[in-house]
């Protein structure tokens, strides 16, 4: 949304906006039939999830590629490109870009550390979605693996801040609301409860930090991974599960702003085949927490030390995190100097120009 509304304010571009229902369109943007919202009914179980899931991206692939054809545009920006069930819904872009459109997408996770239907199925399904693009907007200078595909161009973007509401509570408020005593050390793991992102490392760090409160807000991913169930199973057999504050579902937005307010450090601690961006860390750019972070390297890695965000950590193993949350570092970080360089106004300038290249 934040970079459609840049790119929508640039002079030369007549914008065409295709959002969810519900979503409200960027300013000086001409409104088209808006993108099914997900099956949210289909969640009883996982194949009623899964089954919901596949109606629900060829629905939209469909509704973008009708749009298309309604439009006639010179370029599509795809914000939030996938390559899930792509076999199935590739070929319709194909066919437009045969006819002169251009495609390009943001590449959020380059190298992914997570296959929803298994690798094999998510190299056939990679090739497919990456088969129409011409340029690949990300977040680092990488060679994208196109799974046997053609190599699209790669551009090198900044990923903008995410604004979220507020409203005046103060921290011994929502930790009142929240269980957590006012003078705990409070750790935020906030987005998709899933393995990648060493929860249960986490939590077995928490024995060797009695001070340390954790709060866990986001709901489970779906495709394979542990639900969070397990984990909070694991904290009440480490004995630190009065200490673990659970909020295991979708956080509306409005809501966001809570669990940041009420924490004292971030952590953004990813496994060894992590190496994209993190959204989190651009939602934390409001609030300006320390991070604690680990990854196999990338942009946020990046980020985190050119700006001085807080500590990085060799590895996520449970000592490792101990010994991070111990040293309780405080350094001078450059928040607004992160904010500057990684403004969606320069993305949206970069975009346009790469497509006025093309």
């Amino acid at each position: 949304m934040h970079q459609a509304q840049a790119i929508a304010t640039i002079d030369q571009v007549k914008f065409f906006w295709q959002g969810p229902e519900g979503v409200a369109r960027p300013k000086d943007a001409e409104t088209l039939k808006s993108l099914p919202n997900p099956a949210s009914q289909y969640k009883h179980c996982r194949w009623q999830r899964g089954w919901g899931f596949l109606r629900w991206t060829l629905a939209t692939n469909r509704a973008l590629e009708r749009a298309i054809a309604e439009v006639q545009p010179d370029a599509v920006m795809l914000p939030a490109w996938s390559e899930y069930f792509a076999p199935l819904w590739a070929h319709w872009f194909r066919k437009w870009r045969q006819r002169g459109v251009r495609f390009g997408a943001v590449i959020h996770d380059p190298v992914r550390d997570h296959y929803g239907l298994g690798q094999r199925a998510h190299r056939i399904s990679l090739a497919q979605a990456y088969s129409f693009l011409d340029v690949a907007f990300v977040h680092e200078t990488i060679k994208l693996d196109a799974a046997g595909a053609q190599q699209p161009e790669t551009i090198v973007v900044p990923h903008g801040p995410y604004p979220v509401e507020e409203s005046p509570v103060n921290k011994a408020r929502l930790r009142e609301e929240m269980g957590i005593p006012k003078e705990a050390d409070v750790l935020l793991s906030f987005g998709h409860i899933r393995d990648g992102k060493c929860l249960e490392e986490i939590l077995k760090a928490l024995v060797a930090c009695p001070n340390c409160h954790l709060i866990v807000a986001g709901r489970e991913q779906s495709g394979g991974q542990k639900p969070a169930q397990f984990y909070k199973d694991l904290a009440i057999s480490l004995g630190v599960s009065k200490r673990c504050h659970w909020f295991t579902c979708y956080i509306p937005k409005e809501e966001v702003y809570r669990f940041f307010r009420a924490a004292d450090r971030l952590l953004l601690l990813y496994s060894s085949d992590f190496h994209s961006m993190s959204g989190v860390l651009n939602v934390n750019a409001q609030f300006q927490l320390p991070v604690l972070a680990s990854a196999g390297g990338g942009p946020l890695l990046k980020a985190v030390r050119d700006y001085n965000l807080g500590s990085i950590l060799e590895n996520a193993k449970p000592q490792t995190i101990a010994h991070g949350l111990r040293a309780k570092d405080n350094p001078i970080a450059h928040w607004e100097d992160y904010t500057r360089d990684h403004s969606w106004e320069t993305n949206a300038q970069r975009v346009v120009t790469a497509f006025e290249a093309l």
